[in-house]
């Protein structure tokens, strides 16, 4: 029942920590798909050539 009571305040210690981290998730979570595409075009790329 801990996670039901803890909740994250902006003046809160972890704040800029947390923010740093869910920044830093939120670009790898847009970037991976992409680095996944380059390297599957690439890949055919190598095979087709």
């Amino acid at each position: 029942m801990a996670h039901r009571t803890h909740r994250h305040r902006p003046e809160g210690p972890c704040h800029f920590s947390l923010m740093s981290l869910s920044a830093t998730r939120r670009l790898l979570l847009a970037l991976a798909p992409l680095v996944v595409l380059w390297l599957a075009v690439t890949w055919a790329a190598g095979w087709a050539g």
